[in-house]
């Protein structure tokens, strides 16, 4: 029998200490890299409307905020408490003031034609309707509007996460390592491009890119890069002996990444712009 949606999304809810440890870890060697490729093709303007949706810690509104200026307005939405809370403790940027929501994808609360972009950087793929989720960022979006999505390639083209997950497998549970997998679900380029004509957007446009990931060496960076996943408490719980043996092991497969500075790890990503049609009827 499937989950329902609501359990599914509950498996992304990071407990405990892991809001602050994905700010810690999870953000300035993941997402600050991959800002730098993904909001330059945005084209952000000053003075726009913009919604950041599934905002984590809240990286991308801050870096639009200073875009759009003080005529400008930023809104940021996400649907883990934790990582509200820990966007609003923030320093807030200058520009314009954003307004930080606890809230759904698939209902979000805001008027039709509201902004002129929607962004979602690495979030539509932990959305259970995906489809609902486009047609509410198309709903809230002006005729002409844009959407941007960045989603992460398969897998196979994440070698820290491939690493990873295989040692979830081995030293915790199938579970954990298909946890692992979750984040590159909507890998598939032609799926992405298609559940956005599907949704209602026009312009579909669906590019490949990459960043490299920047870690410490792996004893020192993997666990912080677990606790700062879903499987954090199942972590702790191990054995320490086991935990040790985890990190080993991923320290070994990626042996080949490492420089003197630590890790420098590819992580492939597709990069999608859609627009709302002027003549579209709303909704």
């Amino acid at each position: 029998m499937m989950a329902s949606a609501a359990s599914q999304t509950d498996r992304w809810q990071l407990p405990g200490g892991g809001p602050e440890s994905y700010q810690r870890f999870q953000v300035p060697s993941l997402f600050e890299p991959l800002a730098d490729i993904f909001l330059p093709r945005v084209a952000i303007e000053d003075g726009e409307h913009v919604l950041d949706v599934a905002c984590g810690t809240g990286l991308i509104a801050r870096r639009v905020a200073p875009i759009v200026g003080a005529n400008g307005h930023v809104a940021a939405i996400d649907l883990n408490s934790g990582m509200i809370e820990v966007a609003r403790s923030l320093p807030a940027p200058e520009g314009a003031s954003i307004d930080w929501r606890e809230g759904d994808a698939t209902s979000l609360p805001y008027e039709d034609g509201s902004f002129d972009v929607v962004v979602c950087q690495q979030g539509l793929q932990f959305i259970p309707d995906r489809l609902t989720a486009l047609r509410e960022m198309r709903r809230v979006l002006k005729p002409g509007g844009r959407v941007a999505l960045a989603v992460w390639q398969s897998l196979g083209q994440s070698p820290c996460n491939l690493a990873t997950a295989a040692a979830l497998e081995r030293h915790v549970s199938a579970e954990a390592a298909r946890g692992l997998h979750a984040p590159f679900q909507l890998g598939d380029r032609e799926a992405l491009g298609a559940l956005l004509v599907e949704a209602g957007f026009t312009d579909v446009s669906v590019e490949a890119d990459a960043i490299v990931r920047r870690m410490l060496p792996a004893a020192e960076s993997i666990p912080g890069h677990l606790a700062s996943t879903p499987v954090g408490p199942e972590i702790v719980a191990l054995e320490e002996s086991t935990r040790e043996a985890l990190v080993a092991e991923v320290s070994a497969a990626l042996v080949g990444y490492e420089d003197d500075e630590g890790l420098a790890i590819p992580q492939g990503t597709h990069i999608a712009l859609a627009t709302r049609s002027a003549g579209s009827p709303r909704g």
